[in-house]
């Protein structure tokens, strides 16, 4: 069996989730099972206490393990990694402090995650990899990592996701008529027929902030942007700058439509053309500024879908690579990309369907694959191109335009509204229980 790095298993475990689930912070257990074991030789030196949250600590190896894994995850997306070292360690860092205070948290209320749920996990990430346990655990230790400590992030994540599910999702309510404004907005609000791409730093202030505290957000905030208005780059700055967390993707909140903004954050975007950004906006999590980067015409009535087929191979190498090629020489000779897709592909949910995915709208592929079959004409082969979960060979088969009935809109609005609201408890939730606990930093 050709065994392929745990970075990927985990990697090709969400690929194949990505068409049902959507699960949004397996990112974070990615990361967070990238603490291997360090050699004993080095144990000594690396691990030193980098802070204490509480009565908890974090480690400089589960610090430098992290970072790693932060940097190879950004090479395969194209993504701003902070040219300082030291912004890059300290915005990790503070992920892992918040990963100590979630689980401590949990201790506090008794809420925990039983070894069953943990198993029944990890036997779905093997399973959706062709593993069988014993076989799962092997590749684990091939590749260095601990079982038990991955088992303890695939549990950290479990935990994280129940304090979600009792804290805060439990006190998310979306009324009749803000389902009934949002739909009646869709079909009738020009502002609604488009879709804006909005970059964000935010300078935090604590709950009950002081006067000096607010006074040196402010300074800092207005330094930023005289900083963005002198020609520094937005993004660069977001990185290296912003208490939000989309930091370390440069600031970016991806396309929403207005809806699906804080009213506070829609007012300042109706004002702005593309490249412009905001003043200082200040709401209870602190001080904002926003930039619009982008925007694009589109109808919420109407979903643009995608048909297509693909080969996927695990791995980040140039073998890979030539083996794809390899494989589009032969189709574009002649040969089946069905046949060698069944033949080929380690994507267990296409692979025996000749490759074929399933109908796809933007936002349920990785962007990699999206914008490579919008370049695309019907019935054209790519040249392999990668995601983060390896490597592709994509053929696109048919476009559509389908129309959204109005149950499905107002279900559309329904979770727009509520990933909204769910989006902006959990930063202010999360910013709370961090604001509570005692870190202490140490470099």
């Amino acid at each position: 069996m050709k065994i392929v790095s745990v970075p990927v298993v985990i990697l090709s475990l969400c690929f194949k989730l990505f068409f049902r689930l959507r699960i949004r912070h397996w990112i974070l257990l990615m990361a967070l099972c990238q603490l291997t074991t360090i050699a004993n030789a080095q144990d000594q030196v690396l691990d030193r206490i980098r802070a204490v949250v509480n009565n908890g600590i974090v480690l400089e190896s589960e610090l430098i393990a992290a970072i790693e894994f932060f940097k190879t995850e950004a090479a395969t997306s194209a993504q701003n990694i902070p040219q300082d070292s030291q912004v890059l360690s300290q915005r990790i860092l503070e992920q892992l402090i918040q990963r100590e205070v979630f689980r401590q948290h949990a201790r506090q209320l008794g809420v925990a995650v039983d070894a069953k749920s943990v198993n029944r996990a990890v036997d779905q990430i093997a399973q959706r990899n062709n593993l069988d346990a014993l076989r799962f655990r092997q590749t684990l230790q091939q590749q260095g990592i601990d079982y038990n400590l991955f088992r303890q992030n695939v549990e950290d994540e479990l935990l994280r996701q129940r304090l979600i599910e009792r804290e805060v999702q439990s006190r998310i309510r979306v009324s009749t008529q803000e389902i009934d404004d949002f739909v009646d907005a869709a079909r009738n609000d020009a502002d609604e027929k488009q879709k804006y791409r909005i970059q964000h730093i935010l300078v935090s202030l604590p709950a009950a902030a002081s006067s000096e505290q607010v006074q040196a957000a402010q300074d800092k905030a207005q330094a930023l942007i005289k900083r963005i208005d002198e020609g520094e780059n937005f993004a660069r700055l977001a990185t290296a700058e912003s208490d939000g967390a989309r930091a370390l993707q440069g600031g970016d909140l991806g396309w929403r439509s207005l809806q699906e903004l804080p009213e506070l954050f829609a007012s300042e975007v109706r004002r702005l053309s593309a490249g412009e950004h905001s003043g200082v906006v200040r709401s209870a999590n602190g001080l904002h500024i926003l930039r619009l980067a982008e925007t694009q015409r589109v109808d919420p009535t109407q979903q643009a879908e995608t048909l297509a087929r693909h080969i996927f191979i695990s791995g980040d190498n140039e073998e890979v690579e030539k083996q794809l090629n390899d494989l589009r020489l032969r189709i574009n000779n002649g040969e089946s990309f069905e046949t060698l897709a069944e033949r080929f592909s380690e994507d267990p949910n296409s692979a025996a369907d000749g490759g074929e995915l399933p109908w796809f709208s933007k936002g349920e592929m990785p962007a990699a694959m999206e914008q490579m079959a919008d370049s695309l004409s019907i019935n054209e082969i790519s040249v392999p191109f990668r995601t983060q979960f390896g490597w592709h060979l994509l053929q696109l088969i048919d476009r559509r335009l389908r129309q959204i009935d109005e149950e499905a809109l107002r279900e559309q609005a329904n979770n727009a509204l509520s990933q909204r609201k769910l989006d902006q408890e959990i930063q202010r939730w999360s910013r709370q229980l961090r604001d509570e606990s005692y870190v202490e930093v140490r470099n």
